[in-house]
């Protein structure tokens, strides 16, 4: 027990780092049109919106410059609370925003918050060492008819190397002094972006300068990765099957190709703009055949649709969705190699093609299913 709390990351001092050397108008800016853009909404007017985990406050306060009702912030770690509330200072203390320290893994806690019309975790299910009843607790506060969005680090993503691989080193990391932390860090940056992008010929500096993905920091980011203990992987095939058993929601938006999958669940019988945005996904058949390039790994054309597809240059820019029988297969901008090797649905949009495998691996060309896609998922 005292090793688990002692290898157990401080988000918060981390999060603590960041609030005092990169918080500004552009990372929340950057933060609130990334939530409205998955939640499909302009704006959070009339709304509860409640961040489990919310580590640096950085998306309560986004939420609240979408023009949310009400926020509710809470995280375990005291460090996050303490600066979550650093940031609410720095908003101006408005009195629409609560925020205190609590557990997700407390159910009794859970059933007493307000109901929310958006519950957002993102990246924090994860950490509690009980994922599942944490997945499961954090729907408690959720309304009928609201927004359950999460993510979570994706075993689809973490292949080579595997999740193991990455329990390790997290434990190593947490487990090692300051030095060693630096240098590890220096490690993964030269092995997930350095490299890569010098391969890719462009200046890998500036990848790290430009880094802004929900307004975070590339090094903040890096160190969240390394430190994050305790830690649980899911699959999207796993966590869609757990909501619709649980709760009854259905996938309605999903972010890949990151190590964090997001996921926004909802019940489209009970939200009128899901349901609109459902009814106006036009499936469009993907004609075979398909052309088989080995392993789990087809092509099929798709002339025309290049300015839309994922480049060297905008490796994620895709917004094509993929559906198996009329279900969203969901792991996009996949690396070809996994596809040919996985298999497990993964896809890619890229150029004037679309690389793909079946959610079994069996060969699309007899497996007796129908293949679809949306342009604009």
């Amino acid at each position: 027990m005292a090793l688990a709390e002692e290898m157990r990351f401080g988000f918060g001092r981390n999060w603590a780092e960041f609030v005092d050397t990169r918080l500004s108008d552009t990372a929340i800016e950057d933060s609130r049109r990334h939530m409205a853009g998955m939640l499909r909404l302009d704006d959070f007017r009339g709304k509860v919106f409640l961040d489990i985990g919310c580590g640096s406050g950085i998306h309560s306060l986004a939420a609240l410059r979408l023009g949310a009702e009400h926020v509710i912030s809470f995280d375990y770690d005291p460090d996050s609370v303490a600066t979550t509330k650093r940031v609410k200072s720095f908003a101006g203390d408005p009195p629409n925003w609560e925020v205190f320290q609590g557990s997700v893994l407390d159910a009794a806690q859970m059933a007493s918050l307000p109901k929310a019309d958006i519950v957002y975790s993102w990246g924090v299910l994860h950490h509690t060492g009980d994922m599942w009843t944490a997945v499961r607790n954090a729907a408690i506060p959720l309304k009928p008819d609201g927004d359950f969005y999460i993510a979570l680090y994706s075993s689809d993503n973490y292949v080579d190397p595997p999740p193991a691989y990455w329990l390790d080193l997290k434990r190593r990391y947490n487990l090692a002094g300051p030095l060693r932390r630096r240098l590890m860090e220096w490690q993964y940056a030269a092995r997930v972006v350095l490299l890569p992008e010098l391969k890719a010929g462009r200046n890998p500096l500036r990848a790290i300068r430009d880094y802004g993905l929900r307004g975070m920091a590339f090094w903040t980011d890096v160190r969240d990765w390394l430190g994050g203990w305790p830690m649980d992987f899911a699959s999207l095939a796993e966590t869609q099957a757990f909501c619709r058993r649980e709760f009854g929601l259905t996938l309605v938006n999903v972010k890949t190709g990151q190590g964090c999958t997001e996921y926004v669940f909802a019940d489209p019988a009970l939200s009128a703009r899901w349901a609109e945005i459902e009814a106006a996904r036009a499936l469009i058949p993907l004609p075979g055949p398909f052309t088989h390039v080995g392993g789990r790994h087809y092509v099929a054309e798709l002339p025309g649709l290049e300015a839309m597809a994922d480049s060297n240059e905008q490796p994620q820019r895709s917004r094509l969705m993929l559906y198996e029988d009329g279900v969203m297969l969901g792991l996009a901008h996949s690396v070809h190699a996994h596809i040919a090797r996985y298999g497990g649905g993964r896809f890619s949009h890229w150029g004037p093609t679309l690389s793909f495998s079946s959610s079994d691996g069996s060969d699309p060309n007899t497996n007796g299913r129908t293949y679809a896609y949306c342009e604009r998922f």
